[in-house]
């Protein structure tokens, strides 16, 4: 076991996914979403070839050449193909910019991720980190209603192509499947726990089928499950560290606009690292839980009478996990040195502590500052910014992230606080997106609960000016996109049911 693992068992039986690379992408949760809620993966070896025609290094492969595609190919989808080299070279490069946009294509096939926009392109590609079983988990809703799930899975499992993408490589489309089972971890999602953190997504899910079970766009409706999957994901994380008590979790400000450096944008990137920061803490306490009932820290890692461990046995404990650069590798001098300082630390910041707790938290505090590849911040910050809640979007360069959701995301959160056809006052609108997405705005200035308060009680001082604007550019956004309506004496209802 390396440093980088040793969070593994917690992710497994407490969370229900792992944080373990910062490379998680929207398109790797799709695949790992579409395969666990149909059950079965596909063999995409020959839309694989097709569109990648290198070998590691990006190196062009021979074997993927027309010549030696057609050779190889027992199902006839390519005798069509005519012409010379560069028409052909030109129509796989578009191929590949469609089903390879969010850059998750490599020379295997089981490795690769495809923009899938139907069943028969889900693969065998493990990169969502269990996040696939999770969404499945998620869109079922909570049972009361139309589901989620179901609204994607009827779209998925067309016997013919239904959009342009499916119909240009259908041909090279296998119906060759694999059984999937989901992984058990992901069972955890149903744990104490988890049920009272889940329940306010659940319903936010159960709203969003509303919509989707209404309109008939089945990439649509694929897109928004995606995206809900991803910020769900984030919101999961923050609602476990309020163990399902909405109001014990620390707030994610979203601000509308903006200039980088301005009052509210620093708020929100400080709102966060907090949340990140707690989830960590979080993460250490069912650490020390674990420790203190197992006594086992991984398997073969046994701790028999963990209270009693002295120094020399904190070194030796702290030597057998490896480095994080180097996984087979005991940690070097440095970095044992470095460790057994950081434990002396702890130590002395928490004289009473028990032996759990040091450890627990020395192990975690390693964890964050040696796992560059991974870790709750890395994994959670590249999912957030990729599906567009987070700011910079996509491959922003900046290293502070603010929650400024794109377009699509503030669309989704809409439909999923609103049901279709429904109008709210925005008061009642902006305590949903609280309760199912952690999420405030600042225009909540009421007896029974003031965003001011609730972003003050975390450190977050922001003027009430500045709050009240970001919630009118909030409310024109949602106007521009005919998702909320104003009306005179300042009062505005969100929906899709302006039209009605």
């Amino acid at each position: 076991m390396h440093i980088g693992q040793v969070l593994d068992a917690v992710y497994d039986s407490d969370v229900g996914w792992r944080p373990s690379s910062g490379g998680i992408k929207p398109v790797h949760v799709a695949n790992g979403m579409v395969r666990a809620l149909q059950r079965k993966s596909y063999d995409t070896t020959q839309l694989n070839e097709f569109a990648v025609w290198w070998q590691p290094g990006k190196i062009p492969d021979e074997r993927r050449a027309l010549d030696a595609l057609k050779r190889a190919d027992t199902r006839g989808a390519l005798r069509a193909i005519s012409g010379s080299p560069q028409e052909f070279d030109r129509l796989r490069r578009y191929v590949l910019g469609l089903v390879g946009a969010d850059k998750a294509l490599f020379p295997a096939a089981d490795k690769s991720s495809f923009s899938l926009t139907c069943g028969q392109m889900a693969s065998r590609d493990d990169n969502d980190r269990g996040l696939g079983d999770f969404a499945s988990i998620l869109l079922a809703g909570s049972g009361d209603g139309p589901s989620l799930a179901a609204e994607v899975l009827r779209g998925l499992t067309s016997d013919k192509p239904g959009d342009p993408v499916t119909s240009l490589v259908w041909p090279l489309l296998s119906d060759k499947a694999h059984e999937y089972k989901p992984k058990a971890r992901s069972a955890a999602a149903l744990k104490a726990h988890n049920r009272k953190a889940l329940a306010p997504i659940l319903a936010a899910a159960d709203t969003l089928a509303t919509h989707e079970s209404s309109q008939g766009n089945r990439l649509q409706t694929l897109h928004r499950a995606v995206h809900f999957a991803c910020v769900a994901t984030h919101v999961h994380a923050q609602a476990l560290t309020g163990n399902g008590d909405p109001g014990a979790r620390p707030p994610a400000l979203m601000v509308i606009g903006g200039a980088r450096r301005s009052e509210l944008a620093a708020a929100s990137e400080r709102s966060i690292d907090i949340v990140y920061g707690a989830f960590e803490e979080w993460l250490c306490e069912r650490l020390m839980v674990r420790l203190q009932k197992e006594g086992q820290l991984a398997e073969g890692i046994v701790l028999p009478n963990v209270e009693r461990l002295d120094g020399r046995s904190m070194r030796a404990l702290l030597s057998r996990v490896g480095s994080a650069k180097k996984p087979h590798d005991t940690p070097s001098k440095d970095e044992l040195d470095g460790r057994l300082a950081l434990y002396r630390e702890i130590h002395q910041d928490m004289p009473d502590a028990t032996n759990s707790a040091l450890i627990a938290r020395t192990l975690v505090s390693c964890y964050v500052d040696e796992f560059d590849s991974g870790g709750p911040r890395r994994f959670l910050q590249a999912l957030g910014r990729k599906a567009g809640l987070l700011y910079p979007h996509f491959q922003g360069n900046a290293r502070d992230k603010r929650v400024r959701p794109s377009v699509a995301i503030l669309d989704m959160l809409v439909r999923g606080c609103v049901p279709a056809g429904g109008l709210v006052p925005l008061q009642d609108f902006l305590a949903t997106l609280w309760e199912r997405f952690g999420l405030i705005v600042g225009g909540r200035r009421e007896e029974e609960w003031d965003d001011v308060e609730a972003l003050g009680n975390w450190g977050l001082a922001v003027e009430p000016k500045a709050l009240e604007k970001n919630t009118d550019a909030f409310v024109d956004e949602l106007v521009m996109m005919g998702l909320a309506r104003r009306y005179p004496d300042d009062v505005a209802f969100v929906g899709d049911g302006h039209g009605a």
